[in-house]
């Protein structure tokens, strides 16, 4: 998501430090975070997954006296809205998994450590490639419709995958769910049984496991419409693939991520940790994010790291005004293009869940593993 070379680079000669960057499998990188605090310094991954870290106790608090760009950071990970009018979303909203509580829970009290330094994030639905003549996608319900049975890709982690699956469901009429974000057991079989019951019939194309095996699908034209996250899109358009990516009619499926700190880190190992986790809030790694896709906790430090034209269209969601480049340098916005789905804060005001971990959470991946093998 965020271990990009350009960034590992940077911040290894600003800071004068040795980085590397170990990349594994979403499911993997929980895994060893949970059980293997000792195999890493710094856990880069999402706020949902400190619902099942944190119980373990494999990292450690975040002393807010030490992150020096706290102030900067707005209001989406610490209230969990961007404004007081903006719906506050289900799901693992990352405010309610900011903040270490007095008895050492987590919590939305503002405190003085946090679990996780808020960083990147955006707002995603799906991906597609349809006919210029034919109507854009508007609803989840699109990876349900049976004019594209056999073209359409779901992804296969449980935890994310299962919320796309939920919104097309629920957008089709399939059946309602009290809260799209914390399924109970019961509603975890109807979604199943609905899926398996499309997937008997040949309506997927395939559950995909990466990023690389979604642009494939796109790429090959094996998949005409699939779940995407946004450096998938900007992995696609970087290819010259003419995908699109929906602005559903119901809202978006958000996602949060942010840095936090193996309990093992102790002493100048440690002072290092934080001298990252500030350089992280100084601007040029949220501006090499934004030309991949994504958002930052403190948008006003990326401002300058970001040509007129880049910020008008990654943040204010005005056209291109002219060719845009992703992070290696090639295009893939072309002058006129609009950021699908408009700026910053109309994007993200429009999340309607955010990617969590249920309290149902081991039955949800039992019963998607039948799904996956059904």
């Amino acid at each position: 998501m965020s271990l990009l070379e350009p960034i590992r680079e940077r911040a290894a000669a600003d800071l004068g430090i040795e980085l590397e960057y170990i990349i594994h499998d979403g499911t993997t990188a929980q895994r060893i975070a949970a059980l293997e605090p000792e195999a890493f310094d710094i856990y880069d991954q999402w706020f949902h997954n400190v619902d099942l870290i944190w119980p373990t106790r494999s990292i450690q608090p975040i002393e807010l006296a030490r992150i020096e760009r706290w102030d900067e950071v707005n209001a989406l990970p610490k209230d969990g809205r961007l404004s007081a009018e903006a719906p506050r979303a289900p799901g693992g909203n990352p405010a309610d998994r900011l903040y270490v509580q007095h008895n050492g829970e987590l919590g939305a009290n503002e405190a003085s450590q946090i679990s996780m330094l808020p960083t990147v994030h955006n707002a995603d639905s799906f991906a597609y490639l349809l006919p210029r003549d034919q109507l854009e996608p508007l609803s989840w319900a699109a990876l349900l419709d049976s004019a594209n049975a056999g073209a359409i890709a779901l992804q296969s982690d449980a935890a994310i995958g299962a919320l796309d699956a939920v919104l097309a469901v629920q957008a089709a009429g399939l059946c309602a769910f009290d809260d799209p974000g914390n399924l109970t057991v019961e509603e975890i079989d109807e979604l199943v049984e609905q899926l398996i019951r499309f997937k008997r019939a040949g309506h997927f194309q395939r559950f995909w496991a990466t990023e690389a095996e979604a642009a494939e699908l796109l790429t090959s034209g094996a998949a005409n419409i699939a779940s995407m996250w946004w450096q998938g899109f900007v992995r696609l358009r970087r290819a010259g693939v003419p995908v699109r990516m929906a602005t559903p009619r119901e809202g978006y499926r958000g996602w949060y991520g942010g840095l936090a700190l193996s309990r093992c880190l102790e002493g100048r190992a440690l002072d290092a940790a934080y001298e990252y986790l500030n350089w992280w809030l100084c601007g040029y790694a949220g501006a090499v994010m934004a030309r991949n896709g994504a958002y930052m906790s403190n948008p006003a430090s990326v401002r300058p790291f970001l040509s007129e034209a880049e910020w008008a269209y990654w943040y204010e969601g005005k056209p291109a005004s002219e060719d845009l480049v992703d992070p290696y340098g090639e295009r893939i916005v072309r002058e006129g293009e609009s950021h699908e789905g408009g700026g910053y804060e109309r994007r993200m005001s429009r999340v309607i869940v955010w990617d969590s971990v249920m309290d149902e959470h081991n039955y949800l991946v039992r019963r998607w593993a039948d799904l996956l093998k059904s």
